[in-house]
Order: C-alpha cells, then sequence, then structure tokens
C-alpha cells in the first residue's frame, strides 16, 4: 500500500491519500499542498497496513532528507 503525504517544515504529516493503482476501481484522490507544505509518496510500513491512516500520522512524521523525503519513527 502506498499513500501520498502532504507535510509540513517539522516534518509533521497534515494530510494522507491513499495511492489507487490503475485498474482499481475506486476513485483516487491526491491531497494538493499549500504554502509552506511539500508532498511526497510513500510505502505505508506495514505495522500501519490494515489500520487507519490516522494511525501512519501519528507515529510518523517525515524527513526531508538529501536524498529525498522518508518516513521517519516519531
Amino acid at each position: 500500500m502506498r499513500v501520498h503525504a502532504v507535510f509540513d517544515e517539522n516534518g509533521d504529516i497534515l494530510a494522507l491519500a491513499e495511492v489507487v493503482e490503475e485498474g482499481d476501481d475506486r476513485i483516487g484522490v491526491r491531497p494538493v499542498p499549500g504554502d509552506d507544505r511539500k508532498t511526497a509518496e510513500f510505502a505505508v510500513p506495514d505495522e500501519c497496513v490494515g489500520k487507519p491512516l490516522a494511525t501512519l500520522a501519528d507515529r510518523y512524521r517525515v524527513e526531508d532528507a538529501s536524498g529525498g523525503p522518508r518516513l521517519t519513527r516519531r
């Protein structure tokens, strides 16, 4: 499972939306970052699969590293 995430300068996740794969009959959404916000796509960690997306936001933050954004445990 993959998600689109919008995060702020502190790495706090502000919005999440599941990436809907091509051929899936569900309608996909993609959050649009506002001013001073960034967006990235991540694989959901195994411990959060099958749980509400809020669990991911509570347990993780985004580190905007030189190699690109990555999820880091709080």
